[in-house]
């Protein structure tokens, strides 16, 4: 099960689950249809006027990006935290995620990198579902923010610059998730050409999104020291 907090994030950072081989569920935690309304700030960026209908092709785009890999989304009803007021109870977002795949034999959340708070929600929710029901737990790092300096050496195998410490940059939120830090084990998921070329193709299924996050002209999702790896953390055994 791998949990997206908003339409793209599951394509965008762990499009090797998503698009590789085995039963995967990709459950869309804020995924909520708001009220008819003015639209905010990056729902306008992203040529939208009404906020409920821009919703509703949002959705569109995600079904058309799974079906792509084969899957099909599970769509709960929270609202992201531009449409809400006030945040979900914890319990409240735990059990609901907890009833959408109930024989989810591992589980794939946020990282928190980049500090969204809809991020940080889900993340922690799926700490105490993998605490309750001893299920595996693998924190992934969130695209674009984990690489909006570059990938460190480790990832990409370039060499080590000592004025880009990129990893600085993921400590706080590592250090923040309701679980040991020393219990996460890195991994790193180098992508095959097919399989960046598929990504490429998924993540252009998100038309309302996609020239945004990709930074304009920059290209930056495609670009070929970034799209290439995806990062995620293994949560060991001590994970208190």
């Amino acid at each position: 099960m791998v949990l997206s907090p908003h339409l793209d994030d599951a394509v965008l950072s762990v499009w090797s689950v998503v698009g590789g081989t085995g039963d995967v569920a990709v459950v869309n935690v804020f995924a909520g249809l708001p009220e008819p309304g003015a639209a905010p700030r990056w729902d306008r960026l992203a040529g939208a006027r009404d906020r409920h209908e821009h919703m509703r092709a949002r959705l569109n785009e995600d079904r058309a990006a799974l079906t792509l890999a084969g899957r099909s989304g599970i769509y709960l009803p929270f609202l992201d935290r531009h449409y809400r007021a006030d945040d979900p109870a914890a319990d409240e977002l735990a059990t609901a995620i907890d009833g959408a795949v109930p024989a989810a034999a591992m589980l794939y959340a946020p990282a928190g990198i980049g500090g969204h708070v809809d991020h940080l929600l889900v993340r922690d929710a799926a700490a105490a579902i993998s605490r309750t029901h001893g299920l595996p737990l693998n924190l992934y790092a969130e695209l674009p923010y984990a690489a909006r300096f570059g990938w460190p050496g480790w990832v990409s195998g370039a060499p080590a610059d000592p004025h880009a410490v990129v990893e600085q940059d993921w400590e706080s939120s590592l250090r923040s998730a309701p679980v040991a830090r020393s219990a996460l084990t890195p991994r790193v998921h180098r992508l095959d050409a097919d399989q960046m070329a598929a990504k490429v193709t998924a993540m252009k299924r998100y038309r309302t999104q996609f020239a945004l996050l990709n930074q304009g002209p920059l290209g930056f999702l495609e670009h070929a020291s970034v799209l290439p790896w995806e990062v995620s953390w293994a949560v060991g055994s001590d994970c208190a």
